[in-house]
């Protein structure tokens, strides 16, 4: 058996097993409200609290979990979000757990639009980042 093969074969097996590594995304999923879900919720600010302890970036996926029928969510600019208004929609989803993929950096903006939801907290900012590129190792 020829050893320096065996090394030369286990070494490039290695390398290739690194560079996968460190091509391999780091997409994360946010359960919103993690087991309190997206409902009406105890405070106003708590979604802005569970929000401060996440960190967003491109690629992320926000996973409302809800009934259909109890709450939606709604993805909208700054101002609608600020008065609780649904002028300028730019996503609505209702049918329940709904997955929202982050494609851009920047500032998102969702709340319910059943009935007094948003006004009592049942609303989220988030401030999403590029993040860092896959490094890439040679």
């Amino acid at each position: 058996m020829d050893y320096e093969k065996v090394h030369v074969s286990l070494l490039i097996s290695a390398m290739i097993g690194c560079l996968t590594l460190t091509c391999v995304s780091s997409e994360a999923t946010h359960i919103v409200g993690d087991r309190v879900g997206w409902a009406c919720p105890s405070y106003n600010g708590f979604y802005e609290t569970w929000a401060r302890n996440a960190t967003f970036n491109v690629g992320d996926v926000l996973l409302f979990q809800y009934n259909p029928g109890l709450n939606t969510v709604v993805h909208v600019n700054k101002d609608d979000y600020d008065h609780c208004t649904t002028r300028n929609v730019m996503e609505t989803y209702f049918r329940g757990n709904s997955s929202v993929t982050l494609n851009h950096p920047g500032d998102y903006f969702f709340f319910c639009s059943v009935g007094k939801h948003c006004e009592a907290g049942q609303k989220l900012q988030i401030a999403v980042s590029q993040g860092n590129p896959p490094s890439q190792t040679i």
